[in-house]
C-alpha cells in the first residue's frame, strides 16, 4: 500500500520536528537542571557531556531526514536504507534517554522534572521512530526510483538534445 508523496513529505517533516524538539528539550530543560543538581549517586560531571551527545545525535538525525525528504522522489533502496538507519538511531537514543530517566527517577524528588522531561523525550522519539519506519515502507515507487536517477557517463550527448544536460564533463539524464 503506497501513500501519496506529499503525505510522506509531511510525515518526514513531523519526524524532523519531533526529533529537533527532543534535542531542544534536552539542551534547554534537562542539561541545566542536571548541572546544578546535588544528588549523591549522580555525578553531573559525567552526565552533562553524555546529554550533549544526546543533543547532537537527534540534530544529526534531523539533518539526514531533511536530506532524504528534500532529495528523494520515491521509495528506493538507498532512501529506504537511510530512513531505516536513521530510525534505528532515533529509537536507540530513546532507549538511552529512558535509561537516564529511570536513573533520575531513583534519585528522588529533586529531579522529578528532569525525569518527566526525559520520559516525554522518549515518547517523542518513539513516535518519530514509528513515523519514520512507516514512511520508509509506505512511500510510493516512482519510475526514477532513487534520490535522483542519474547515469554518470562521459559527455557524448548533442547540445540540442532534450534527453540530457551537459554539466562539466558529465551528462545527467533529464528524466
Amino acid at each position: 500500500m503506497a501513500v501519496s508523496a506529499v503525505r510522506c513529505q509531511w510525515m518526514l517533516a513531523a519526524c524532523v520536528v519531533l526529533v529537533v524538539a527532543v534535542a531542544l528539550v534536552v539542551a534547554v530543560g534537562v542539561i541545566p537542571m542536571v548541572r546544578v543538581a546535588t544528588v549523591p549517586n549522580i555525578s553531573h560531571e559525567d552526565a552533562v557531556p553524555a546529554f550533549w551527545i544526546s543533543v547532537g545525535l537527534p540534530l544529526l538525525s534531523a539533518v539526514v531526514l531533511l536530506f532524504i525528504a528534500a532529495l528523494s522522489k520515491g521509495r528506493s533502496q538507498l532512501s529506504t536504507s537511510g530512513l531505516v538507519v536513521t530510525d534505528i538511531a532515533v529509537l536507540l537514543l530513546g532507549f538511552v534517554l529512558s535509561d537516564a530517566a529511570l536513573a533520575f527517577l531513583e534519585a528522588g524528588p529533586s529531579l522529578r522534572t528532569v525525569t518527566m522531561l526525559l520520559f516525554l523525550c522518549v515518547a517523542a522519539d518513539a513516535v518519530a521512530g514509528a513515523l519514520t519506519i512507516m514512511t520508509a515502507f509506505l512511500r510510493p515507487r516512482t519510475p526514477a526510483e532513487g534520490l535522483a536517477r542519474r547515469s554518470w557517463r562521459l559527455a557524448t550527448c548533442r547540445l540540442p538534445s532534450s534527453e540530457c544536460m551537459l554539466v562539466g564533463q558529465l551528462a545527467f539524464d533529464a528524466s
